[in-house]
């Protein structure tokens, strides 16, 4: 299939061409997953390289190189050769693969890790963020309207303010309005003259000014879309607070971003992905994405290996069986097959769809997306066409409706391998955590969601549904089941040490070593887990376990050179550590 006939059959799914496609494999859980040819084997009766030809790349010596394989191997040294892993072993075993031209990098002590594979990240448009407003860890209306302010200083007049970050449960209980929520004033006086419109931490709830509302056309009349609110105070007037859908009523008025800030904010993602250790990402895309993908990875500037998702809906299923195109297709750099939906919100926001009322507050069970004809529809549409199905899914109710779903799907379409996943899969009912096995389902979470939530998440659900089942990756891998690590990026920060901080802590990250023993501790992980599960687990929740995802010989070369040793340092120090080295494919991109 070319790319030009790609780009007009989907329109704006995607317009690159992968260069072969990569069909789905049955493969047995990667957390007890058999070695098979390519298990670590040192080399054996060598003195050197039969010939130069033959040599290593790049050969790393006097360190710890942690394979992230199912026995939680260490060596120390390693041997790339292009692009791939050669040999792992004792330094004099792997020195043996060195020639004349090969560069000999002396670890000092220094921990090897695989490249880190991002289950769950927003790359594109989180790396335009990072050129917008940033509210991150704000804590007074004051400090979010300077912010505002500023940026609305270098603006021209009537130009979009765009921002991220805000989160109404780190503001004081006075300065907020109807509902527990801030108000368009505190925007209206930031930037009198420019429409405002800023996404929560979470995006999904967002916050306008009376300036956007003006330009959105919103009055006391507009009524609620399905699946969404927009919050009113007592004269039924909107506040500025739009949640879920409703943030649709904004934001198609918000100007799409040009082809050249789309590129810039790509590139800033990819240099932040670069100096934290991250080589491969699983993110939303669009067809202006995977151009510009393609782009890099033409020019050799690509730094991260992309597998992309675009929305559950009919008419990119279609498309998609029409095309052939099925879950991995595509090459070891850029590849798509995967369909993402949404059952339901957030806990911050109240969306989340629950099984019992929010315990803060009784009206609610959240905000369902689909009907179960309408999700079942889709899921099984997307299974007979072999695709990957991703669902959000936050709430008790909305993971229960999610894995009915896929097992419904299942049964109408019959067995063969399937990886389909929830992401997120934050508060899940106990009788429904031994059907991620049953059913093969992934648990796609994200650790920091965890220790940014235990703020207030029991007094959202109770305490006793959080026993059972907020944020309970232990339990997930003690029933059976698959779970991989992202990180929601830019909800929750890039860096993944802040998720093996929280895995194995369970701790705030703002006040390091808080609670004591940790939130829900008994959800805790090793650190071998922690890293496995952004690694070898990731690689397999996209179908690529036999390609990356460990150091065994003949994987793809992504690794990183850690400037201290994650396996042993005090857990606290976990979040200071940070690459020397980040090696995709064999090639250093950053160097500390």
């Amino acid at each position: 299939m070319k790319a030009r006939s790609i780009l007009l059959a989907l329109c704006a799914l995607s317009a690159c061409q992968p260069s072969r496609q990569a069909p789905p494999v049955a493969h047995p859980n990667p957390m007890g997953m058999p070695e098979g040819p390519r298990s670590p084997g040192w080399p054996q009766g060598r003195d050197g390289p039969a010939d130069e030809a033959s040599a290593a790349d790049m050969v790393f010596v006097g360190g710890r190189v942690f394979l992230a394989d199912s026995a939680n191997t260490v060596a120390q040294a390693i041997a790339i050769r292009d692009g791939r892993v050669l040999a792992v072993g004792t330094d004099a075993e792997v020195r043996r693969f060195a020639g004349r031209g090969t560069e000999v990098i002396d670890l000092r002590g220094r921990l090897v890790t695989p490249g880190f594979n991002d289950a769950h990240i927003h790359f594109s448009s989180g790396g335009q963020g990072l050129l917008n407003v940033s509210l991150l860890g704000t804590n007074s209306l004051a400090e979010i309207e300077r912010r505002v302010a500023e940026a609305a200083a270098q603006a021209q007049p009537g130009e979009w303010i765009l921002g991220r970050g805000w989160d109404h449960t780190r503001l004081p209980a006075s300065e907020l309005g109807p509902g527990g929520w801030p108000t368009k004033e505190v925007l209206d006086r930031a930037a009198p003259n420019n429409p405002v419109f800023l996404s929560r931490v979470d995006g999904h709830t967002s916050w306008a000014n009376a300036a956007a509302m003006r330009l959105a056309g919103i009055d006391r009349t507009t009524p609620n879309p399905p699946g969404g609110e927009v919050v009113r105070d007592a004269r039924g007037e909107a506040t500025g607070i739009f949640k879920e859908s409703a943030e649709g009523l904004i934001g198609r008025h918000v100007p799409a971003p040009t082809r050249t800030r789309t590129r810039r904010g790509i590139t800033a993602a990819l240099e932040m992905a670069a100096r934290t250790g991250v080589t491969s990402v699983q993110t939303d895309v669009s067809g202006t994405d995977m151009q510009i993908y393609k782009e890099l990875l033409d020019a050799d500037s690509l730094t991260v290996r992309v597998y992309g998702w675009h929305p559950l809906e009919m008419r990119t299923i279609q498309a998609l069986d029409a095309l052939g195109v099925t879950a991995g297709f595509g090459d070891e750099w850029l590849r798509m097959g995967m369909l993402k939906g949404y059952t339901d919100g957030t806990l911050g926001s109240r969306t989340a769809a629950l099984l019992e009322p929010f315990a803060d507050d009784h009206s609610t069970h959240g905000l369902p997306q689909y009907t179960r004809a309408q999700l079942d529809s889709l899921v099984t549409a997307a299974d007979a066409a072999g695709l990957q199905v991703l669902l959000h899914a936050i709430g008790d109710a909305a993971n229960r409706q999610a894995l009915d779903a896929f097992e419904r799907a299942a049964r109408a379409n019959g067995p063969r391998p399937r990886r389909h996943r929830i992401e997120h899969a934050q508060v899940v009912d106990r009788d429904d955590i031994p059907r991620f096995r049953e059913l093969g389902v992934i648990a796609s979470m994200q650790p920091t969601h965890a220790t940014s939530d235990m703020r207030w998440a029991e007094a959202r659900i109770g305490p006793e549904r959080a026993r059972e089942g907020a944020y309970a990756w232990r339990s997930l891998l003690d029933a059976g089941a698959v779970v991989i690590f992202g990180t929601d990026f830019p909800v929750e920060p890039m860096p993944p040490v802040e998720g093996i901080y929280s895995a194995v802590t369970r701790q705030s990250r703002e006040e390091p070593g808080v609670p004591p023993g940790g939130w829900l501790p008994e959800q805790r992980l090793t650190r071998e887990e922690a890293i496995r599960l952004y690694t070898a687990a990731s690689a397999y929740g996209e179908w690529e376990e036999e390609r990356k995802g460990t150091l065994r010989p003949g994987m793809l070369a992504d690794l990183v050179v850690w400037d201290r040793d994650l396996l042993t340092i005090p857990e606290l120090e976990i979040l200071q550590a940070a690459p020397a080295l980040t090696v995709v494919g064999g090639r250093i991109v950053f160097r500390r």
